[in-house]
């Protein structure tokens, strides 16, 4: 726990000191490294990998490289139309002269044979281990395979079972999976098109021969894939969201990939044996993860004229041997190697061991991880497991929480939170019993001597000054909210100077409630991350949108009530969540994922409540029937976002006339 402890202590200052210190103006390599931190963050770590070498190679415009396990490097060399093969002393064969014309993509199996993606002849074309030709084939001629679609193979990999899984330029279908023999076996891993706000508005008031106009939205063609050691797919797609962009898929097509850190750019991907899947970008930036998704590392920088070693100009290809990163580059037609460093294989050592289920054989590792780096997130969430295993559930809650692992926060809360009730829940019972017991023979006795009758002279002294009685009026309200608004439409109950008070203590409670509310179910880790200003000043905008236009639809829509009315009934009609909320949001510090139905139901029943009463608000206030308090509503909504619309509008323009008014100084000023 002292080194855990050390490691919190890091990250606070690492986070103190990335935002306030000056970085330096050079380091040991031309880029910086990235690891995931606090809140989700990137934050500047220690070297991951350092530029080692750059081989510079007899090829133009390669595309692919693969490196089989005992360390020979094939190339695609797209423009040479030939495949190279290199080892540690060299260049020692080429493969496919005279018989590929463009080849984008190579994998090499146990064997030796090489299968080749040929651009050039859109053909899949396969090469023994001395490079004579096996088979070759292009498009599949089977009916399932889809009388138009082309066949455009770019790049590939095959599986212990010998099928060919292809990327096909622009079929939204999918990887083509076909066997050696060039036959059709289905497509395979596809993409999902994403449907925008914006495509579901055209989609609902464009005519179809508008729609027709339109790009029709399709899913995104997979540009790139990967195999691993258990014949699992992976695929890259360029084009799509960050988050999304990768992609891993079991032997049911299903992805299991989770959305992470990513690039809309990624070129190529590779999976090692030791389970690291690394990925290289357009921009020259790679990302290493483990294979089930936790990324561990960001690093690396494209080559803007400096020529520096390690910087890369249009990266095609990445693959990894041993301690080192091979990165295939087009334009200087070379391989930039790029060497492990110590800190990098002290994360892999424990990294192999976690993901292997060794977590107590994991831990030490993380914790000298953290003497390097205490903002190093993932090692917390290592630990916290380690911790779990070993049955200390107080340590792993800790560090659960550190790691912002809410499932493995609740499963050792759960753990704890039973061990208490079994040394504690006969005593708990005996107390609720005996509290019982008590306020029922208090009762007899008032009833009989009359002990709280002065505590009562006391109440109704206080029901006559108009704060407490408009308080008093609030639990009325809940129990018969239709009278209640009678009443205020006739002045009778009600003050503004209340429904102010109501509308700041909403706002209040809103507040608490993302402060005290179990870090299970709040979705700020910290304190620190709550944003007051942000959600003050929406609650105000919405009270204040909410009840300027539902006045002005009902004064011309024949509603009845006055601005006043709107006014303090809506913010009576707010009392359930200023009144329930709180409560809940303490009550949820001690329940967990397994409780989750409690805490929402009882949340969503609280939101479920206060609508019903501004429906109630609006049918009586404004003397509505029911379809026309539905109405009211809707055009009440419609109205506020034309009214946010319209501030959106003003603002932009106001920012382009701030813009044209500093622009006509400037040229002023020059030109004077």
């Amino acid at each position: 726990m002292k080194r855990l402890a050390r490691g919190v202590l890091m990250v606070l200052v690492v986070m103190l000191l990335a935002g306030s210190l000056p970085q330096p103006a050079e380091a040991l390599t031309p880029y910086r490294t990235w690891a995931l931190g606090p809140r989700g963050r990137l934050y500047l770590t220690q070297d991951a990998y350092i530029p080692f070498n750059e081989i510079e190679l007899p090829i133009n415009a390669a595309e692919d490289l693969y490196i089989t396990p005992d360390g020979q490097i094939y190339i695609a060399d797209t423009g040479n139309g030939r495949i190279l093969r290199l080892q540690q002393d060299g260049l020692t064969a080429e493969f496919g002269k005279g018989l590929l014309e463009k080849p984008t993509g190579v994998f090499v199996d146990g064997e030796g044979v090489i299968y080749v993606a040929d651009a050039g002849k859109n053909h899949v074309v396969i090469l023994d281990a001395d490079g004579n030709l096996i088979n070759e084939f292009g498009r599949p001629s089977e009916p399932l395979f889809g009388r138009r679609a082309e066949f455009l193979p770019r790049k590939l990999v095959v599986d212990a079972r010998k099928n060919i899984y292809i990327i096909s330029e622009a079929s939204v279908n999918g990887v083509v999976q076909m066997n050696t023999a060039g036959q059709f076996i289905g497509y395979f891993g596809a993409n999902t098109a994403e449907m925008s706000l914006k495509m579901i508005l055209q989609r609902l008031f464009l005519t179809r021969e508008q729609l027709e106009q339109f790009i029709k939205n399709e899913a995104a063609s997979p540009s790139n894939l990967a195999i691993d050691r258990r014949s699992l797919i992976y695929t890259v797609t360029a084009g799509t969201s960050p988050r999304k962009s990768i992609r891993k898929f079991t032997i049911a097509g299903k992805n299991i990939f989770p959305d992470t850190f990513g690039s809309s750019t990624f070129r190529d991907v590779h999976i090692s044996e030791e389970g690291l899947l690394t990925a290289v970008d357009a921009s020259g930036v790679i990302y290493e993860y483990v294979e089930n998704g936790m990324l561990l590392f960001v690093f690396g920088a494209p080559d803007q004229g400096e020529q520096r070693r390690g910087t890369l100009r249009n990266p095609t290809g990445i693959a990894r041997f041993g301690e080192n990163l091979y990165v295939l580059d087009k334009e200087k037609n070379a391989l930039v190697v790029f060497r492990t460093t110590a800190f990098a294989r002290l994360v892999h050592e424990g990294v192999r061991r976690y993901v292997e289920g060794f977590y107590t054989e994991a831990k030490p590792y993380f914790e000298e991880v953290l003497n390097y780096n205490g903002s190093f997130i993932m090692t917390y969430q290592a630990i916290g497991d380690a911790y779990f295993k070993e049955g200390k559930y107080a340590e792993a809650l800790t560090a659960y929480r550190y790691a912002e692992d809410r499932k493995g926060f609740s499963e050792a809360f759960w753990e704890l939170r039973n061990a208490v009730l079994q040394r504690h829940l006969a005593q708990f019972l005996g107390v609720i019993v005996a509290l019982g017991v008590v306020q029922g023979l208090g009762r007899r006795l008032d009833r009989r001597f009359g002990w709280l009758q002065p505590l009562r002279r006391v109440g109704g002294q206080l029901a006559a000054v108009r704060f407490v009685d408009d308080l008093r009026f609030l639990f009325r309200f809940i129990r018969q909210p239709a009278d209640s608004f009678y009443y205020i439409k006739r002045n009778l109950r009600g003050s503004v100077p209340f429904a102010l008070l109501l509308y700041g203590w909403v706002i209040a409670v809103r507040l608490l409630t993302l402060y005290w509310t179990g870090f299970v179910f709040n979705p700020y880790a910290s304190a620190n991350d709550v944003p007051v200003a942000r959600e003050v000043i929406t609650l105000l905008i919405a009270i204040g949108l909410w009840n300027i236009a539902n006045y002005l639809i009902s004064t011309i829509t024949d509603g009845e009530g006055r601005f006043r009315d709107v006014f303090i009934g809506s913010a009576y009609s707010l009392f359930p969540y200023a009144l329930f909320a709180l409560p809940l949001a303490l009550f949820s510090n001690v329940l967990t994922l397994n409780e989750i139905f409690i805490y929402t139901f009882s949340r969503d029943l609280i939101y479920a409540w206060c609508v019903l009463m501004l429906v109630i608000m609006v049918m009586e206030i404004h003397n509505y029937s029911f379809a026309e308090t539905l109405r009211n509503i809707a055009l009440t909504l419609f109205t506020m976002l034309m009214f946010l619309l319209t501030a959106y509008i003003f603002f932009v323009l106001f920012n382009q006339l701030v813009d044209f008014v500093q622009a006509i100084v400037q040229e002023v000023g020059l030109r004077g």
